[in-house]
């Protein structure tokens, strides 16, 4: 359905290179560089710079590569939709952030399509913010999150309660931590980046026990949670992050988790939705999430 040159800048944009960009398409390398030359005449821009094998994006090659990622998502959902209604199936999109994208949606959307067959239902995954801007664009039709959001533009209802905990490679802590002796100590902290639902309760956890933020030098910041994990399994230091996300470790022995002496860091997820985007279909939703 999209322009074959569009594909084929896409691919070349990529790799940075027309004839790796080529073969990855089962073209000839001369063919890529016609239908690009050809792109470049249809929208009155310059897309590369040649460099001998390799190629650079210009600025408007940049633009161009950006709409693209846009642009094919959108198709991708079009076709989507097409079948769905052709097959007599209602398709809809579930937001979610970090962790409950990650360990709690999976398990509540894969039951409910059981119970379900004429419904198809697609997850995406994006910090708090990201999770937004999708509902507010109407690319989604529900969303659980974890941070905190802005209460006055979506409806909400509680889902569950969550606990954000200390967790340490086995046998590198005690059950019981104390924060204020760890930072004071310079420990180093694991931690998800600025901005994540979970760096945000962990800081204003800090703030409401008086203690100071973790020395920068005292931080690594990882934006992946298979990433962080993996980091304090072999024993990089500890971190902060939600009891769902660490079952599966915690019972394969692979991590400790322990409770800080100043108390437990609690959080409530919510989902959150927009009043006038296929509310029917959200509510039941949420209603079976909830007796699930």
């Amino acid at each position: 359905m999209i322009d074959r040159k569009l594909e084929i800048f896409r691919m070349a944009a990529q790799l940075r290179n027309f004839t790796e960009a080529a073969a990855a398409l089962g073209m000839t390398q001369p063919n890529v560089t016609h239908q690009l030359a050809l792109l470049e005449k249809e929208l009155h821009a310059r897309l590369f710079v040649r460099d001998g094998r390799h190629v650079t994006l210009t600025p408007a090659g940049k633009a161009l590569a950006a709409e693209c990622e846009q642009l094919f998502a959108d198709a991708e959902k079009l076709v989507r939709a097409v079948q769905c209604a052709a097959a007599g199936v209602r398709s809809y999109s579930i937001g979610g952030t970090l962790t409950a994208g990650g360990y709690l949606l999976p398990g509540l959307m894969a039951e409910y399509m059981k119970r379900h067959p004429e419904k198809s239902l697609e997850l995406k995954i994006a910090n708090t913010r990201g999770i937004e801007e999708l509902l507010t664009a109407h690319k989604l039709d529900v969303a659980l999150v974890e941070g905190p959001f802005e209460q006055k533009h979506f409806l909400s209802i509680p889902f569950c309660r969550d606990e954000l905990v200390p967790a340490f490679a086995p046998g590198s802590a005690s059950a019981e931590i104390s924060l204020e002796a760890c930072l004071r100590e310079g420990k180093r902290f694991i931690l998800r980046e600025a901005g994540s639902g979970t760096r945000y309760y962990f800081e204003r956890f800090l703030k409401s026990c008086n203690l100071p933020r973790p020395d920068p030098r005292c931080v690594l910041e990882v934006n992946s949670f298979d990433a962080l994990k993996l980091f304090v399994r072999r024993g990089l230091g500890i971190t902060v992050i939600s009891r769902f996300a660490i079952r599966d470790e915690l019972a394969a022995g692979w991590l400790e988790s322990g409770r800080f002496t100043e108390g437990p860091i609690l959080r409530e997820l919510n989902f959150i939705y927009l009043p006038e985007e296929n509310l029917r279909f959200a509510e039941e939703f949420i209603a079976f999430c909830r007796k699930a």
